[in-house]
């Protein structure tokens, strides 16, 4: 490696700051996943059943831009577009499924199963949201596109802002943002009759591909005046998906 880049390197790593490398501990057991609730769930949510994962880390937090851009300038992930301000402790947004599966692995982690996001989000009660099962604008970053949204008139931002801001919304294990702010990606394919006949036990997610090959998100986003970020909501995308709502967490 040549001087000037790793003074590069060694520069983004201060203004990334410490904030995205805490991790929080997810105990092994069971919990609910799914959601059985015809006025609410989606039909690839169902059924709700009891699910038992060995026990793993997630991120605190979001991953942030100027972490991922310590990735970018090391040669190890591709440049994401657009991309969020590496100075000011966004998470970082614009990054494809495979760039934020890179991040991960240079970070010595990997993007959490389906089935942790949703266990690490919900804990093993089947709570609607992160917090509970009522309803709050004020517990996260959602619910505002442009100036409209349920939750715009409450001061709703409509963009994403610094990871960690919402410390009210935290799950039962202590992970911050994952109801609003960005979508993360997670590692399973997407399948939509997966849950009817996943194994109960640490499931990875489909193998192979039926249909088009999509990844799955979780946790909604900032930007999204429809649904609400709830722990069982899932939507899927192309691997090779960008956008300025789009981010990621990794795991251990």
């Amino acid at each position: 490696m040549c001087f000037l880049h790793f003074v590069l390197i060694q520069t983004l790593a201060l203004l990334a700051g410490p904030t995205d490398a805490a991790m929080v501990p997810v105990p092994a057991g069971p919990f609910l996943r799914g959601d059985d609730a015809r006025n609410a769930a989606d039909a690839d949510e169902r059924p709700r059943r009891r699910v038992f994962l060995s026990a793993f880390h997630i991120d605190r937090l979001e991953v942030t831009a100027g972490s991922y851009a310590i990735c970018v300038a090391a040669g190890r992930c591709p440049e994401a577009a657009p991309s969020a301000d590496p100075r000011e402790n966004l998470p970082a947004v614009g990054v494809t499924w495979h760039g934020a599966a890179a991040y991960c692995a240079f970070a010595g982690k990997r993007l959490p199963t389906e089935a942790e996001w949703e266990k690490a989000a919900r804990g093993d009660t089947p709570r609607t949201y992160p917090w509970g099962d009522d309803f709050a604008c004020a517990r996260g970053n959602f619910g505002c596109y442009k100036g409209d949204g349920r939750c715009a008139d409450q001061g709703a931002p409509g963009h994403p802002v610094p990871v960690g801001s919402y410390p009210a919304g935290a799950s039962p294990y202590g992970a911050l943002d994952m109801a609003g702010n960005v979508w993360e990606w997670v590692a399973d394919r997407y399948a939509p009759g997966y849950y009817q006949r996943a194994p109960a036990q640490n499931p990875q997610g489909p193998k192979g591909l039926d249909g088009p090959d999509r990844r799955v998100l979780r946790g909604g986003g900032c930007c999204s005046i429809f649904g609400l970020p709830r722990t069982a909501d899932r939507i899927a995308l192309p691997p090779d998906y960008q956008d300025v709502d789009i981010g990621f967490r990794c795991a251990r």
